[in-house]
């Protein structure tokens, strides 16, 4: 399966997906080759086939999945090409060629029709490479074929190769090509490799292609489907997003609608278009069909801008083609110099007067667990320097040999959150950092972005501080809690040219835009802010002092569609808002406090592999709570959300659900519904219950953890309800949270107990 980064864009590529392609030039071959033929059946696997020029002809479509909607595209099953004086139809698997399939009846008229518009001569010179039995009485028997040659060398009278094998010698794959050239037909079945595919046969399916893509078509195994039940291949139109032709129509004739999924379409057509630009000569007429679509000029580069974003509509597949093919114009002609277009706006420019220096760097390595889910072992943290590269710029990083086994990188940039999911876009929506291997000595690094430059460092190393040089960079505002004089900042490095800075403390680092913080007086206060939030989630998830490293939080000026801000399990990522002004007003935030951000941190916190199915956006507002609570002091309803407002708001909620058909799934559905459930166990017996719970979760070795669903329910009930020395039996009954008979006679001893609202009257 390909990679996310690779495939960025293509799961919103606006095209109609199944619809008919009208073009004139198709269905010259297909009338001929399936006259007379039904449905033909499936084969057990089918590899992957594209057209990269506008030659071939598609005759045949296999779906992906034919029981699964989430996996509606298609593939090629079959196209026919030009070679010379030659024809070639291209199958997506061998398996045609030998029984069960061979014997089947519409693959045989399907065969048949293959060979008459192979020769028209009335008995047929055929030779076969591969294949098996079945075939060959197939061919003799129904076809009535005369069979010529050997197994390992080219007849001169053959009229029609019949090949389902690896043609691994490269003399031979020119034989070949020479025997189309000059008027011969090639029937081809893709011998589907073995998984992973050896050496031999990449380099085999390598010359062969070599071949094929001189008639403009492509096999690989870049998507492998594979047929457990009978089902039957597609004489249908092909999809839009299917071969290249198509491809082109579809963008040139403005036809949209919402963009597929990368399983309903997408990842075959980002393979198509970047086959297509890669493997075609760039003077090909298919280049600049492909440049014309996109609209491929230097003055017509698209830059999505908040003024101007790119939009669901022509500009929007316009916009990814023009990327694909700037991106395929730099893998063949490398350039650091190159500045992106869209640079100069996001991440922003760096003044051509900002000195470029030379500076030797001293970095303390933060590294460890913070005892939250975090990536795997092995994963780089990054440091931050104080440094920015500019766009299209040089920088020489210097390191020491003794350094260098310790795997570290350079990175240029902090922005790689993937938008391409998002119908619209205000900034470009790939990863836009790059980064770099650090070698021993000398390495230079670049970015046609830019960004802040980061070291990042294993967070298993045994490094305590990391010496390097640096040549180039420019400097960025960098304030770090207990070391920045606040004399200085005010005075000099607030102004620092680079356009993003970074505020850290032992426990926090704020990436934001320059211009927000050009006025803060103060970022000490900020950061004793943020340290004292954190601090207070970790007094909740019972998490030993201090932190290995800090908690990252990055501004973007546009997160993935439906989310305000985003945590993973490396950063928090919150928008460049009025909330990115708050987060850096500390009298503001001591005083109002922010749901958004402190949800946030609190996904950090969580106790996945232990929380049950529907806790996600549930549990993370007991840290959110805690803070307003705990911290701020505004007590368990004041004005924190709009669905906790007051106790009696909060009553009212129960009732409403307990009215109208409670289920455990309409609890689910409903975060804040669910939220409601552990406000009223809080209101009635404080904190210290569940504060003893996530001291128990957090002794709790992995190893030990519940295995399933209703086992991780259990253990909740159990342990709330030791906590609160309470049978709570008939309140999660109430709420429709199920729990087991034998989890519930484990603490059938309690008294039970019921908030006012949940009792009868």
């Amino acid at each position: 399966m390909p990679s996310p980064r690779k495939l960025f864009w293509v799961m919103w590529l606006v095209l109609v997906v199944g619809q008919a392609s009208s073009l004139a030039a198709q269905g010259l071959d297909k009338a001929v080759l399936l006259q007379g033929v039904g449905k033909v059946p499936l084969p057990a696997v089918l590899g992957t086939t594209i057209t990269i020029n506008e030659q071939p002809e598609i005759i045949l479509t296999a779906g992906a999945a034919p029981d699964d909607p989430d996996q509606s595209f298609q593939l090629i099953a079959l196209a026919s090409s030009r070679l010379g004086k030659g024809k070639i139809l291209a199958f997506s698997t061998n398996e045609y060629f030998r029984k069960p399939l061979v014997q089947q009846a519409e693959v045989q008229k399907l065969l048949l029709n293959c060979l008459g518009w192979g020769s028209s001569a009335r008995r047929k010179r055929v030779q076969v490479w591969g294949g098996d039995d079945a075939l060959s009485a197939f061919l003799t028997q129904q076809a009535r074929a005369k069979l010529v040659g050997t197994a390992t060398a080219l007849d001169p009278s053959a009229e029609i190769l019949l090949l389902s094998q690896e043609v691994a010698d490269t003399a031979q794959v020119s034989r070949i090509e020479r025997f189309v050239r000059q008027g011969g037909t090639l029937l081809y079945g893709y011998p589907l490799p073995s998984t992973p595919p050896t050496p031999a046969q990449k380099l085999s399916k390598t010359r062969w292609n070599k071949l094929l893509t001189q008639a403009g078509l492509l096999q690989s195994t870049y998507l492998t489907l594979k047929y457990p039940k009978p089902a039957f291949l597609s004489a249908e139109p092909a999809p839009r997003y299917l071969g290249i032709r198509n491809m082109l129509e579809s963008v040139s004739a403005q036809i949209y609608q919402m963009p597929p999924a990368p399983m309903q379409g997408g990842y075959i057509f980002n393979y198509t278009l970047e086959q297509a630009l890669g493997l075609n000569p760039a003077d090909a007429p298919i280049q600049k069909q492909i440049r014309e679509a996109a609209h491929y000029w230097p003055d017509s580069v698209i830059i999505p801008t908040p003024e101007k974003p790119v939009k669901l509509g022509r500009n929007y597949s316009a916009y990814f083609m023009q990327h694909l093919l700037q991106e395929n114009q730099l893998r063949e002609h490398p350039n650091p110099a190159y500045v992106a277009p869209a640079a100069a706006t996001f991440p922003g420019a760096v003044p051509a007067a900002a000195p470029r220096l030379t500076t030797e760097l001293v970095l303390p390595v933060r590294v460890g667990t913070n005892g939250v889910v975090e990536p795997r072992p092995g994963y780089r943290l990054a440091h931050g320097t104080g440094l920015y590269v500019a766009p299209g710029e040089k920088v020489v990083i210097y390191l020491a040999a003794k350094d260098s086994m310790h795997r570290l990188a350079a990175q240029i940039g902090v922005h790689s959150v993937d938008l391409t999911n998002n119908q619209r876009f205000t900034r470009e929506p790939f990863d836009l950092t790059r980064r770099f291997e650090l070698k021993p000595g000398r390495t230079e690094i670049y970015s046609p972005y830019g960004g802040a430059l980061l070291v990042n460092i294993p967070d298993t190393t045994s490094l305590k501080e990391l010496r390097i040089r640096v040549e180039g960079a420019v400097r960025a505002p960098r304030f770090e809690l207990g070391k920045t004089s606040l004399a200085e900042w005010q005075k000099t490095i607030r102004q620092y040219p680079a356009p993003w800075a970074e505020l850290v403390s032992n426990n926090i680092s704020l990436t934001v835009p320059s211009a927000r913080i050009r006025a803060l007086d103060d970022p000490a206060k900020v950061l004793m802010f943020w340290d004292a939030v954190l601090a207070t989630d970790a007094k909740l998830a019972a998490l030993p002092a201090p932190r290995g490293h800090p908690e990252r939080v990055v501004v973007d000026q546009q997160l993935p569609d439906g989310a305000y801000m985003v945590t993973g399990l490396d950063r928090t990522i919150v928008p460049d808002d009025e909330s990115c002004a708050h987060m850096l007003d500390a009298d503001f935030m001591w005083k109002t406090g922010s749901w958004g951000h402190f949800h946030e941190l609190g996904h950090r916190h969580q106790f996945r592999g232990i929380d049950f199915d529907g806790l996600s956006e549930v549990s993370v507002n007991l840290y959110t709570m805690y803070v307003f609570d705990k911290l701020l002091h505004r007590g368990l309803y004041a004005n924190n959300h709009e669905r906790l407002r007051s106790k009696q708001q909060v009553t009212e909620e129960v009732k409403r659900y307990l009215a109208n058909s409670p289920s455990f799934e309409k609890w689910k559905a409903d975060p804040f519904l669910a939220l409601v459930m552990y406000v009223q166990l809080i209101d009635a017996f404080g904190w210290e219950p569940i504060e003893q719970v996530y001291r128990q979760y957090r002794q709790l070795p992995r190893s030990q953890y519940p295995a399933t669903e209703a086992a991780k329910r259990d253990y909740w009930f159990s342990a709330i309800s030791t906590a609160t020395r309470r049978n709570l039996g008939p309140f999660f009954a109430q709420w429709r949270v199920l729990v087991g008979e034998e989890a519930a006679q484990r603490v059938a001893n309690y008294p039970t107990w019921l908030p006012a609202e949940m009792q009868k009257k």
